[in-house]
């Protein structure tokens, strides 16, 4: 049998094919990586450290109350459920003094250190001496789980 241009053409195309076929193949998903938690809010978080935190459930966390998560010794989020089916996630970190807040007390996010009350809803403060918010915490809610992403 006579070889042509056509059978040339036809068996490289063919052959080509079967390579780029069998390198796709051969590629192995990676592992994931384990990373330390970061210890900042997600304004303060360093991009090295980005990625999602998964918290609890959200059964944990009763309507009209909050519960802390201690991702690492440095970060510590309140997650609040202001109203139902309504979760916002916080830095723990007080803004006037750096105390970690002790949770939900008369409808207010309240730190035991110096009398400093937030909202539940927005973080904002409301009494005491903290001036600043509380770091906001970009929350994911996928059916009942609740992730930080920082």
């Amino acid at each position: 049998m006579p070889v042509t241009r056509r059978t040339v053409v036809a068996s490289g195309i063919a052959a080509t094919g079967m390579v780029t076929l069998a390198a796709c193949a051969a590629e192995v998903e990676p592992e994931p990586v384990e990373t330390t938690p970061p210890s900042a809010t997600v304004d303060e978080a360093p991009q090295e450290l980005a990625g999602e935190i998964l918290l609890g459930s959200t059964s944990d966390v009763m309507v009209g109350s909050g519960t802390k998560f201690m991702v690492d010794e440095s970060l510590t989020i309140l997650v609040t459920q202001p109203k139902e089916g309504v979760f916002r996630a916080f830095s723990a970190k007080c803004t006037h003094a750096g105390c970690i807040v002790t949770g939900i007390r008369d409808d207010e996010i309240a730190c035991g250190c110096h009398g400093a009350r937030f909202n539940p809803d927005s973080g904002e403060p409301v009494a005491g001496p903290a001036k600043s918010p509380l770091g906001k915490i970009q929350l994911e809610v996928r059916g009942s789980d609740l992730y930080a992403l920082i």
